[in-house]
């Protein structure tokens, strides 16, 4: 009998994986691989074809001057905007850490709703912020300033990736600062510290791995960006993401696109298992500093840390004056005063910069919103008369509401399929021990390591070689990866904690396996259940990236059409559904935090 209960539990195990392995498989690493191979053969110029002969040639051609330069002016992009996430997120998570009840709520809603905005409306929003009559541009304008080329240029790009994924740079160092103790700070001030000294001798130190995790997230989000560039860029500014699409889509040399798509994916995977292995020291923390037990203060990295925060601190003191010597009482007690009164000047401009950083995260989305009720053919603002025509004309806009449809209905049968396929693949993971789990769950979350351009040029090629292309079956495919993908990591996070005795204990008493899940497993896994369905949504509905290389006529989503749209030209109706798009985010959002509540979101 024992004998038999093991043999059932080891075909489940395996079993209830199959779906999901047999997706991931299909639609991941067939396509990856033969992209792979394509790289190493030979391009006929001018024809759009290649040789199937071995050659280094088209990885050899990525390193000549003109290639490195893209390469660098990526690096450059991608570094800048993860150096200013920093700069910017920085003082927003230590108040999202210090923030209690409603208050937390509402800056989480702040950060979290352009998180799940569609990434075109977003753009969108960051194109009328930053044109030359633009809000900022006028706003410079007022102290003489200007204007200043944000767009098409660098400079919009960085701002524009910064403004994008900011959210992700507070969520990583909000995550350990929240689990630090406060009484380390109060400690250090009873020894006589000033509140600044304790920040930077305390505070900062212990809050280095959620730095590192968020500056390495940022930079590969970044790096691996392709709509922000594309469109802020205006096509002027080439970065690693628009050659790999230049090549494939526009000069047909597979070749090198593939051997461009490799190289910039060894990076990116390099960059996320670097993050993944910081967020897992992260995740195991027992108590509230539990993950600095087992560490070795006196490694490389530490003594750099020590060094990077031993250098701000002696600024700070020079700056201060808070080295002086001189114990004349009639010295410290001036000494005293000008202290408190810089630390109560510190403090308003530390609230203000904070407030200016929400502002900055939030901005470009209700100036979307506005200038959807312009009356103006252009798109202005401020307009300068209000009207709902645009509203009302899209109902006659009927590519729009064909796109909409067909992006509604893609999501919710991806929902439909990638729901049940995810949770029961993230389920066996958590219930059953397998000889490498931690294999096993980069298995299944490896699409999400990989740009979503090279995803997309891969998923093209072997949706030509299936004859799938432009088709609803290659894009439903698509669709159903990603979701699927979403939902595993979604479960995943909502089962931590989850006490898998309980089953154990319910099937002790009697219980068939199918009436412990339905009245034990399903009530706990609930919540998460229905956040994971609501991610799946929202991330099918919003996909852009990968569908620009598959879909095409009839099978053009809403994201899609709305990215077109963007690169030939501003539309006031595109501001109308990217309007309706934020408007879903929020509502989305809403239902996250009634479901199971936002302090809970997790990247």
């Amino acid at each position: 009998m024992a004998k038999a209960s093991a043999a059932s539990r080891g075909k489940a195990k395996y079993a209830l994986l199959l779906p999901a392995l047999i997706l991931i498989i299909a639609a991941f690493f067939i396509p990856m691989l033969l992209l792979f191979v394509v790289g190493f053969q030979t391009y006929v110029p001018g024809s759009g074809f290649f040789e199937h002969t071995f050659t280094l040639e088209n990885f050899v051609r990525l390193f000549d001057s003109y290639h490195l330069t893209i390469l660098m002016r990526t690096f450059k992009i991608a570094f800048l905007a993860a150096l200013l996430s920093l700069v910017f997120g920085y003082p927003v998570a230590l108040l999202l850490s210090r923030t209690r009840g409603k208050k937390k709520g509402l800056l989480l809603g702040l950060i979290l709703t352009p998180l799940l905005t569609n990434v075109v409306a977003r753009t969108l929003g960051l194109m009328i912020v930053f044109a030359t009559h633009g809000p900022v541009n006028k706003l410079l304008g007022l102290f003489g300033i200007g204007p200043v080329q944000f767009i098409p240029g660098e400079l919009g790009i960085i701002l524009g990736l910064t403004q994008v994924f900011i959210p992700y740079m507070i969520l990583s160092i909000n995550s350990v600062l929240e689990n630090l103790q406060i009484n380390l700070q109060n400690a250090a001030r009873d020894l006589g510290c000033s509140p600044m000294s304790a920040f930077w001798k305390v505070i900062f130190p212990l809050s280095t791995p959620g730095i590192v995790a968020g500056s390495l997230f940022v930079f590969l989000l970044s790096f691996s960006s392709f709509v922000t560039p594309r469109l802020l860029g205006g096509g002027k500014v080439m970065v690693m993401t628009m050659l790999v699409q230049q090549q494939a889509m526009q000069l047909l040399n597979w070749p090198f696109a593939a051997a461009a798509a490799i190289i910039l994916m060894i990076f990116c995977v390099l960059l996320v298992t670097t993050y993944n292995r910081l967020t897992a020291r992260i995740e195991r923390m027992n108590d509230r500093t539990g993950i600095y037990g087992d560490s070795d203060f006196s490694s490389g990295i530490y003594r750099i840390i020590r060094g990077m925060k031993n250098l701000l601190y002696d600024l700070w003191c020079k700056a201060m004056g808070c080295k002086e010597t001189d114990s004349s009482p009639l010295k410290g007690r001036y000494d005293r005063r000008w202290h408190d009164a810089a630390h109560h000047v510190g403090g308003v401009l530390y609230h203000v910069f904070t407030v200016l950083v929400l502002i900055f995260i939030v901005l470009p989305l209700p100036i979307v919103i506005i200038s959807s009720f312009s009356q103006s053919s252009m798109i202005l603002f401020p307009p300068k008369a209000y009207s709902t025509k645009w509203y009302t004309g899209l109902l006659a806009k009927r590519e729009y509401i064909t796109s909409f449809l067909l992006s509604l209905r893609i999501a919710l049968l991806s929902v439909a399929v990638s729901l049940p396929v995810g949770t029961l693949a993230a389920l066996a993971i958590k219930r059953f021990k397998y000889r490498s789990p931690e294999l096993l769950k980069t298995l299944f979350l490896s699409p999400l390591m990989v740009p979503a351009v090279i995803i997309g040029i891969a998923l093209m090629r072997f949706m030509n070689i299936l004859g799938w292309i432009n088709s609803f079956k290659a894009i439903f495919t698509a669709h159903v990866l990603l979701t699927t993908v979403y939902v595993i990591r979604t479960v995943l996070s909502s089962l931590v904690g989850y006490d898998i005795t309980i089953e154990y204990a319910a099937r002790d008493l009697g219980a068939s396996p199918l009436l412990t899940f339905r009245r034990i497993t399903l009530p706990l896994i609930k919540p998460g259940l229905i956040v994971a369905g609501m991610f799946a949504f929202i991330t099918s509905l919003d996909e852009t990236t990968i569908s620009i290389f598959i879909a095409g006529g009839r099978t053009t989503t809403l994201p899609v059409r709305i990215y077109s749209m963007l690169e030939h030209g501003l539309d006031p109706t595109v501001t109308v559904v990217s309007s309706l798009l934020i408007v879903l985010a929020l509502s989305i959002l809403l239902l996250i935090n009634k479901v199971m509540g936002l302090d809970k979101f997790k990247l």
